[in-house]
């Protein structure tokens, strides 16, 4: 047990510099890929770049020819009602149009039709809109990296919190065994007379303070359990087999952020305004349509009665009636042209909502910039001292150790209390569980710093 406590609390540092790559245990690759596949926030911005390449290939087919059909009947009925001023003829003197002229007309309407329109020229506007939306895509996408590179420092971490709690547990399992074996001889010599029991009760309780330590690290690594089931969906026994030497991860501390992928997605948005913007200009210019169709119209049993008011006494009715007046089939070709001259300076609007968005991309891009500056500085900071709280976590235990060894040898000559013994004791824990700590705080600072660097998921290698 105490080689397998020495080993996992020893820091070897027999890891290459691999510049900005993180190496990692081949342990790690499977929990790694579960946990991005089972991302379901990843999964949904997947899902929104789908929607976006197909709004973009609707927008690219509106350059397809579009084709419509129309059918359809109708019952005409209908009553007209004429009224002319009268006229009076030249030689006989009778007078027509003297009342009014009432035509009732009724009939059977079909018509049917078959229209096609093709966008010849739209002014820029569906190419640059394309465009545009393939652009956002392609920001949107980049922008998916800097989630799973959070993934993957959430999956990494937690793991190595799973080591450090099984450290501390061989920890206080080795100084539950000392003091079991200092109460033994404490009691041996409270027989003798050597010993009061009072002190028999400070081991005790030392003892009881380790069992709540215990109880403490079985509660946050059920904890542990749970949250890795949900970020890979792995069970319990599966999680337990991923086994690995916690090691220091060294990279290059020469790092920039031109490789940030947010800087990539920014520059891809920033395009994609220009194309909105010159897609808005394209409003001022005439869109070209080309036309073609054929229509059939028929007119079945149509019937229609009228009067014609000649004489006012004598007023005849005329019935009038067809089978069938059918025009087809006709055929239509041509090219349209439509140029919205002047629309209440709506297009002014939008070219200049155009201009500001595109702005706002160019502002956005150079704070991030300065942001993401900062905080590489801040994660290089935090790299470079975790190292030397290594090496001081490392002094502390190999003093805390020594202390403790000294403070046994002391205590069986008499030559301290056990209260001293037991503080040497809490201190040796409290040190070596402080090395651990601090071993994955330094392994988190490695990550961080990379991921500040841009694009740590692909900077990953498995040894």
């Amino acid at each position: 047990m105490k080689k397998r406590i020495i080993a996992l609390l020893a820091l070897p540092l027999t890891v290459g510099i691999y510049s900005a790559q993180i190496v990692l245990p081949q342990q790690l690759r499977h929990p790694i890929e579960q946990a991005l596949i089972r991302n379901k926030e990843i999964a949904n911005k997947q899902l929104d770049l789908e929607k976006a390449r197909l709004e973009r290939q609707s927008v690219i087919n509106k350059h397809l020819p579009r084709v419509q059909a129309l059918g359809g009947y109708a019952y005409l009925n209908s009553e007209l009602t004429v009224d002319v001023p009268t006229k009076q003829l030249p030689i006989s003197g009778n007078e027509i149009f003297a009342d009014k002229t009432k035509v009732k007309t009724n009939g059977h309407l079909l018509h049917g039709s078959v229209m096609a329109s093709s966008v010849l020229y739209s002014g820029g506007q569906i190419n640059n809109g394309a465009k545009a939306l393939e652009e956002r895509a392609a920001g949107d996408e980049l922008m998916i990296e800097t989630d799973r590179d959070n993934v993957v420092v959430d999956v990494v971490t937690s793991f190595d919190k799973l080591k450090y709690i099984a450290a501390s547990e061989d920890l206080l399992a080795d100084s539950e065994r000392r003091l079991q074996k200092e109460e033994e001889r404490v009691n041996r010599a409270i027989q003798n007379g050597l010993a009061v029991p009072f002190d028999r009760d400070k081991i005790k309780l030392a003892r009881l303070e380790l069992e709540s330590k215990r109880t403490q690290l079985e509660e946050n690594k059920n904890l542990l359990y749970q949250k890795i089931t949900y970020l890979t969906g792995m069970d319990r026994e599966e999680i337990q087999t991923v086994s690995y030497d916690l090691q220091p991860i060294i990279i290059d501390e020469n790092l920039n952020i031109e490789n940030r992928q947010e800087l990539d997605a920014l520059k891809a948005y920033r395009r994609a305004s220009e194309y909105n913007l010159k897609r808005e200009k394209g409003t001022y210019l005439p869109q070209v349509l080309a036309v073609a169709g054929m229509s059939y119209t028929s007119l079945r049993n149509p019937s229609s009665d009228f009067d014609i008011p000649y004489l006012p006494s004598q007023v005849p009715t005329i019935h009038g009636k067809l089978n069938e007046l059918t025009l087809a089939p006709s055929f239509l070709a041509g090219v349209v042209m439509k140029w919205d001259i002047f629309n209440g300076n709506e297009r002014k609007h939008k070219v200049e909502q155009a201009t500001l968005s595109l702005r706002q991309v160019e502002n956005r891009l150079e704070d991030s910039r300065d942001k993401l500056n900062l905080l590489l500085t801040q994660k290089r900071a935090s790299y470079n001292t975790q190292w030397k709280q290594m090496d001081l976590a490392e002094q502390q235990e190999t003093v805390s150790r020594n202390t403790l060894t000294l403070a046994g040898k002391q205590y069986a000559l008499g030559l301290v209390s056990v209260s001293q013994r037991l503080e040497a004791e809490n201190d040796f824990v409290k040190a070596a569980q402080n090395k651990t700590e601090t071993l994955t705080n330094q392994r988190r600072a490695a990550m961080e710093m990379a991921q500040a660097a841009g694009r740590l998921t692909q900077q990953i290698q498995y040894q």
